[in-house]
């Protein structure tokens, strides 16, 4: 109902569209392209949260500048009086989000995951008492899980 009520401010235009939020659960991302806007928009969610009698948590919520800039634009949003922690890389939902908006981050670390639970059973391949076809079938079935969660 909270985020509703932001409906009319301006975010970002995607593909003709107005974003200003994403939303998963209780995990809002309030996003614009200046830091007017966006100060906008988190000023009308803390007011609309302490009409439904809600409070932001300000020691919680972070802010971060997304640009290809090498000199970084700065952002002083507030919330309470409160000037919002700025960071560097954020994660949501999981997925790492990094200031000049690459996905090069995200991918090392979606490649070290499986390597690193491959090196885990090594105690697998180098125990002689287990036969090669157990062996060989560990691997297939490594192999499938990990090529069915990229597609």
């Amino acid at each position: 109902m909270i985020l509703r009520n932001i409906v009319q401010h301006e975010g970002v235009k995607v593909g003709g569209h107005n974003i200003n939020n994403l939303r998963y659960s209780d995990d809002p991302l309030l996003i614009a392209d200046t830091e007017e806007k966006l100060q906008n928009i988190l000023t009308t969610v803390k007011i609309e949260s302490e009409n439904k009698r809600l409070h932001l948590n300000a020691k919680k919520t972070e802010c971060m500048v997304i640009s290809k800039l090498s000199d970084m634009p700065v952002c002083n949003i507030s919330c309470k009086g409160e000037r919002m922690k700025k960071v560097c890389t954020f994660k949501y939902l999981g997925f790492t989000i990094t200031p000049d908006a690459r996905c090069d981050t995200e991918i090392q670390k979606r490649i070290a995951l499986p390597k690193d639970t491959f090196i885990k059973m090594k105690f697998i391949f180098t125990n002689r008492n287990i036969r090669l076809s157990t062996k060989i079938n560990t691997i297939k079935a490594y192999m499938y899980v990990h090529s069915s969660v990229w597609m």
